[in-house]
């Protein structure tokens, strides 16, 4: 009678612990993110396409391919080559607003030969059309308190805004400045 009962403690325990890990999942918006910027991925050839071309945010030009599933954006790719490199810039929407932004910069050793010999990568976390985390290319959390955080922030949600708008219109070109 014991042992039935500690197994039945032990079941009830098991649980109410897994329930409140799924809860503890469902409320941290990282892991919310994660699973969007998943799903977005896992149906990016059922979206419609539309290509720009970006002029003058780099040397050697660059391209945007924007995803949409019906009117709204959910993911938008640009692409900006350099003598010295390329960068690519993933960024992903869930409800007409900026959830995630994937930055890799890859770096070649002599000008255009597009021989990679380093990479670097930042992933900024947005909800609310705030930066809530930012990993930086030395794969650590930069501080939200740190100057560069909020210069990040309205970094990229300027670039966001423009490209965005950029693959609204119906100019087959993005160009930067005013």
């Amino acid at each position: 009678r014991v042992k039935r009962i500690s197994v039945a403690v032990v079941i009830v325990l098991f649980g109410v612990l897994a329930s409140y890990e799924a809860k503890a999942q469902a409320q941290d918006p990282i892991q919310t993110i994660r699973q969007q910027y998943a799903a977005i991925n896992r149906g990016v050839a059922k979206y419609k396409k539309v290509k720009k071309e970006l002029l003058g945010f780099s040397a050697e030009g660059g391209e945007l391919i924007a995803y949409f599933s019906g009117p709204s954006i959910v993911k938008i790719s640009s692409t900006f080559y350099g003598e010295m490199g390329r960068a690519t810039d993933e960024f992903y929407y869930s409800n007409d607003k900026l959830i995630f932004v994937f930055r890799k910069q890859s770096h070649y050793r002599t000008p255009l030969t597009g021989k990679v010999v380093r990479t670097t990568e930042n992933r900024y976390y947005f909800k609310d059309d705030k930066l809530i985390r930012w990993i930086g290319e030395d794969g650590k959390q930069v501080s939200t308190t740190a100057p560069e955080f909020s210069q990040g922030e309205a970094r990229v949600l300027a670039s966001s805004k423009q490209f965005t708008d950029g693959a609204r219109s119906t100019n087959p070109t993005i160009e930067d400045g005013p």
